[in-house]
């Protein structure tokens, strides 16, 4: 899969090659997303190339001027659009020049001039200056458009939003149903006051690899992790650690790996969550903490995850 970033509208080139485009920003490549970019995928088939057209960060961050949390980081994107197979990806550069860009320009520079036969889209999808650009504005300008309706689940849609109150809630059973696979988060393991190990429960300490959702409520979750491209079952802790820490403005994702026991430092992991289990608390003394870690354990052990 190739990748290309785009800052200016010339920077795209100009080739023989068609294509068939799905159109979103696609945080959290959802269900609605994943047929969204499967249609124009097996629309490509083996004549044309298949590519993804989005942004490389949201508008709500251009305008805010602030590093807004997403569900899948560029990297994390990229990830998962080569699974589905995808050839191409443009990121267009949310700035000036893009926030300017009237639809009809929209459609010629970018659309036009990559040679796009067909493309997919939301029915909600909107582009240009002041999101102007309808998918039947694309239609009037000679180029198919296939738009896929409001898809729902119990009655809710299926969406961003959707997913971000259940990464935020911590109800990870409900972002497997609506994502189609379980959240995750990335980053290096780094060293940290290593006190699980004075209680015979080491962990390893996770720094954000990218600016990922948390959940708002601190406490212990039943996850899985990989490592060294092995999967096992693990109990993650995100928030403050009362009992042995006073720093209430960092919060700590520490995960305690099953069956596990080597030296992790500097290694990628990625950390797949699957259920909440309790809130964080304060505990009198490290005794009541093992005993409780204990009784986490055991949980995570019996779940058949």
């Amino acid at each position: 899969m190739e990748i290309f970033n785009i800052s200016k509208f010339d920077e795209i080139k100009s080739d023989e090659s068609k294509r068939v485009a799905a159109l979103g920003f696609f945080d959290g490549i959802h269900k609605a997303h994943q047929n969204i970019i499967g249609e124009a995928v097996k629309a490509a088939g083996e004549k044309f190339k298949s590519i993804v057209i989005t942004l490389d960060k949201s508008p709500k961050e251009y305008f805010g001027k602030t590093s807004e949390e997403s569900l899948t980081p560029i990297n994390k994107k990229n990830e998962l659009l080569k699974e589905l197979g995808v050839d191409e990806v443009y990121y267009l550069e949310f700035n000036e020049h893009l926030q300017n860009l009237s639809a009809e320009e929209f459609i010629e520079l970018i659309l036009k001039k990559l040679n796009v036969e067909k493309v997919f889209c939301g029915f909600d999808y909107r582009f240009g200056n002041r999101g102007l650009g309808t998918p039947e504005l694309i239609k009037e300008k000679g180029i198919e458009a296939n738009i896929q309706e409001e898809q729902l689940i119990d009655g809710k849609k299926i969406s961003t939003t959707s997913l971000k109150e259940f990464v935020k809630s911590g109800d990870f059973i409900k972002y497997k149903q609506y994502a189609g696979r379980y959240y995750s988060i990335d980053g290096l393991v780094v060293k940290g006051r290593q006190l699980g190990r004075t209680i015979n429960f080491p962990t390893a300490n996770l720094q954000l690899s990218e600016k990922y959702l948390l959940p708002e409520t601190n406490g212990v979750f039943i996850t899985k992790i990989k490592v060294r491209d092995k999967i096992y079952k693990s109990i993650t802790n995100i928030g403050y650690n009362p009992t042995v820490s006073n720093e209430q403005n960092k919060k700590f994702i520490e995960t305690h790996i099953l069956d596990f026991d080597d030296d992790i430092y500097g290694e990628k992991i990625e950390i797949y969550f699957y259920e909440f289990l309790r809130n964080e608390q304060k505990f009198e003394s490290f005794d009541h903490l093992k005993e409780q870690l204990k009784k986490d354990k055991k949980a995570c052990e019996d779940k058949k995850i």
